[in-house]
């Protein structure tokens, strides 16, 4: 089989693309140089033997943060105190809503109802907003962490909001109507 021999133009291209495999290649290094009793030296992801000298050291991320500045703890506890009345009322006014479809009520009066279910969407936003604050500072913590577990601990504390007193309104005037229907007494 007689093969075209390579022309100019075929080799530029084929030394344009080893340039830019090798640009865009993944950065695959060890971390840790290490040299034996025997000045064998070794590379390695992992910490070096105790019967190893440890010739380079693994380089910090310099300007790279992993875990936001500040106490954790106390954004966590900031970020707790300003989100709970909200998340709050979502707990309240979905335990409500949620009644009303199974009962029927919102089908039966669905404007009387939208001021809630608006309501409800707004409340939506600011518990994603809420959760993506929290990630920011939780991301570099296990999930064994004291950040995760009072995180948890604040979750746990929204399930048991109290149902009993009805979520407020953003317009108080609004409030749904719900006929209520008793059935008489039997006379005795």
């Amino acid at each position: 089989m007689n093969t075209p021999p390579r022309t100019n133009q075929h080799r530029k291209l084929l030394v344009l693309l080893g340039v830019a495999s090798a640009l865009f290649s993944a950065n695959v290094h060890a971390q840790f140089k290490c040299q034996g009793a025997d000045g064998k030296i070794e590379y390695s992801d992992r910490l070096c033997d105790t019967s190893k000298n440890t010739l380079d050291k693994p380089r910090t991320n310099a300007g790279v943060q992993t875990r936001p500045i500040g106490d954790p703890m106390a954004q966590l506890e900031k970020l707790f105190t300003d989100y709970e009345p909200r998340l709050c009322e979502r707990e309240k006014l979905d335990i409500e809503l949620d009644a009303a479809r199974r009962e029927g009520a919102i089908a039966k009066q669905p404007t009387a109802w939208r001021v809630r279910q608006d309501r409800q969407i707004e409340l939506n936003e600011v518990l994603v907003d809420f959760q993506m604050r929290v990630g920011k500072i939780t991301k570099a913590a296990g999930n064994d962490s004291k950040e995760m577990a009072a995180l948890r601990k604040f979750q746990l504390g929204l399930k048991k909001c109290d149902p009993t007193k009805p979520a407020p309104l953003v317009e108080p005037t609004a409030e749904p109507k719900v006929e209520t229907k008793t059935a008489p007494k039997p006379a005795k």
